[in-house]
């Protein structure tokens, strides 16, 4: 962080207060000043805005930083806390306002310094991300011009080259004169990262009912809106009411949420141009997204006037069209969280970001890691792997680092370590939590430094190298209980993914089933067999606490069993058939996959007397995080009186 930047420190210790400002004024950085409470936080940033914020999370007043942290957020300044209390729960909700870092009390100066550098990363990364994407959507949006084609395949490439910074799973255009309804209305429904199916008007008639007239009527009161405009959840469930797009879109393709940017053009004065995006996250869209669609708009009347000016009368028809990139090859599945994952992916792959993988044993982390490698700009260096897990304490600084011949007993050779083998390449450092304490202080030094020093020799050696860690278990619950250092959690998360347990995305299990179906029946030579419609209602209703590897391994097993044409059996836990069992079938029966899994939950809930945490509670019946359960429960609208 450059030393330029102004810091607020918000504490309402006056001793600590100080003594941090002491800190940060000998490091060369101003301060803007000390608030006590967040309503003295407020007036400070409303009289000069600071470039970060040193928060405590426990202040004087009713309002906590915490709650700081989220008017923060909307003003986009970053912000660090320091807190005395880092227990599972703090931590949990301090992560989920997305700081720049967390310090417990009492820290060291150097680890302050060294978080506010991290914090600086941060800052640089988003702002330049954000304005590297919108860079490159314009330059796409220049060439559009000059390439033009007809107009599904125009509005295809803006379909995809706008997914990385508006995140849909449904984008529709359409162009409607006094006249009636132009010919040029397509809709692209998100079915693979980078696959689309088109939606004609002639697809909307089928999928509706309607007839072309009532259709116009449709198309017409959508094309009223003056303004760019987002409705997220409940204001997006009033709109379904009219008669407008968001009702088609809410009722017969489930989307919950939109953003609708006009073009309003002025080579006519017959009509408007409207890009319409949905997505079936009820609260996808933010501020951020509408400033985004202000600054593009004059460009896209721009490109758009240009491209009806060329067009061809005689357009084409188009069919219906898939495209699709090799990009995430081996990971199956489609389901929206799925496909949100990859959009992450994608924007952080091509740079040398540190990240930080998480996510259940099982939900296949190193694949992740490999698409990653094979996205960025040192595809064609080495991608060097390490399991932590799988080391003794005694090898891991070692395998790690390098040895020198003679530097311990056996060591007979040379030993060039994982870090060195990696240099100019990528390394992925699986189960990174299971390293133990005294090597992760050497771990954090070769992060920050970018050298190595091989045991045996003081000679230290310069490596080049993007870091990709991963890990099953709760990071933030290892630091809270002093198994895991939080400087080092806050240099391998700079760039976090989670990656979702399959009982998440049950959207992608029958195409993952026949995936396993057709690579074993390739390995034991056999006819392709076809899983009955039985067979998938037991792997939905399963909850898989091994993820995709049980899936895999239990779809192997059923295909070695069966011995006609079709999987009617899949060899399931007993102990889990027994607690399905406990469940009505007919309550499964006719129901999406929400209100099954919202069933179960509520099952589970009442089996434990309402407790969630615990040994005893419902988050360890049902193999989740407490604080996972409760976002799910709050998505689901689980209430207390509910069970």
């Amino acid at each position: 962080m450059d030393t330029s930047t102004k810091i607020l420190i918000v504490e309402d210790n006056f001793v600590e207060a100080n003594h941090l400002r002491l800190m940060i004024k000998n490091a060369g950085y101003t301060v803007l000043g000390i608030a006590r409470s967040v309503a003295d936080a407020k007036e400070h940033i409303l009289k000069e805005k600071p470039g970060l914020v040193l928060l405590d999370i426990f202040l004087i007043g009713k309002e906590t930083g915490i709650d700081l942290a989220k008017f923060l957020k909307e003003e986009n300044i970053g912000f660090i806390y320091l807190s005395a209390n880092s227990s599972e729960d703090i931590l949990s909700e301090a992560k989920a306002s997305h700081p720049y870092g967390f310090l417990v009390k009492p820290f060291r100066e150097k680890d302050l310094l060294i978080m506010m550098q991290i914090a600086g990363y941060h800052q640089k990364y988003n702002i330049e991300s954000s304005v590297r994407k919108e860079q490159l959507f314009q330059r796409q949006l220049k060439n559009l011009v000059s390439n033009f084609g007809t107009w599904d395949e125009y509005l295809q490439q803006i379909c995809t080259a706008l997914q990385p910074i508006i995140p849909f799973e449904l984008m529709i255009s359409n162009y409607i004169t006094d006249d009636g309804i132009d010919n040029k209305l397509f809709g692209f429904l998100r079915t693979g990262f980078n696959e689309y199916q088109t939606i004609t008007l002639e697809g909307l008639q089928e999928l509706t009912n309607l007839k072309l007239h009532e259709l116009e009527i449709v198309l017409k009161n959508t094309i009223k809106e003056d303004k760019i405009c987002i409705y997220n959840d409940k204001d997006f469930q009033k709109k379904i009411t009219e008669n407008t797009l968001h009702k088609i879109t809410g009722k017969h393709l489930g989307m919950k949420s939109s953003l609708t940017l006009p073009i309003p053009l002025s080579i006519t004065k017959k009509g408007k141009f409207i890009f319409s995006f949905y997505s079936k996250n009820p609260s996808i869209f933010d501020e951020a997204h509408l400033e985004i669609c202000k600054r593009l708009q004059d460009n896209f009347i721009y490109n758009i006037e240009n491209v009806i000016a060329r067009q061809n009368d005689n357009l084409r028809q188009p069919e219906i069209s898939n495209s699709s990139e090799n990009s995430f090859k081996g990971i199956i599945g489609k389901s929206p969280m799925l496909l949100s994952f990859f959009d992450y992916i994608s924007q952080v792959a091509p740079t040398d970001t540190t990240i930080l993988i998480t996510g259940e044993s099982g939900t296949g982390k190193e694949k992740i890691a490999n698409v990653i490698h094979n996205l960025s700009s040192r595809k064609n260096q080495p991608l060097i792997k390490i399991n932590c897990a799988s080391l003794p304490a005694s090898l891991i600084e070692t395998e790690l680092f390098g040895h020198e011949k003679g530097s311990f007993t056996g060591a007979i050779n040379q030993h060039v370590g994982k870090f060195e083998q990696a240099h100019q390449g990528t390394l992925f450092l699986d189960e990174i939590g299971e390293i133990p304490l005294e090597i992760q202080v050497k771990l954090l030094r070769v992060i920050q430094e970018k050298e190595i020093e091989r045991i045996g020799s003081n000679k230290s050696i310069k490596v080049d190298i993007r870091i990709i860690a991963a890990t099953n278990r709760n990071l933030e619950k290892e630091v809270a209980e002093g198994r895991f250092r939080l400087d080092l959690y806050y240099r391998l998360c700079v760039f976090p993914l989670q990656l979702p347990a399959l009982r998440d995305r049950k959207e992608d299990i029958r195409l993952l089933a026949q995936h396993f179906i057709r690579k074993c029946c390739e390995k034991l030579k056999k006819n392709e067999l076809n899983l009955s419609s039985e067979s998938l209602k037991s792997l939905l209703n399963y909850n898989w606490p091994g993820n995709i590897r049980e899936l895999e391994n239990l779809i192997e097993r059923s295909v070695i069993l069966t011995k006609g044409e079709h999987i009617n059996i899949i060899p399931l836990p007993v102990a889990v058939d027994i607690k399905n069992n406990n469940i009505d079938e007919n309550l499964l029966q006719d129901k999406t996959i929400e209100e099954n899994e919202r069933i179960h939950i509520l099952n589970v809930l009442n089996k434990c007397g309402g407790r969630i945490r615990g040994d005893e509670g419902a988050a360890k019946i049902l193999g989740v995080p407490p604080t996972t359960l409760a976002s799910k429960m709050l998505k689901l609208g689980i209430k207390r009186n509910h069970y």
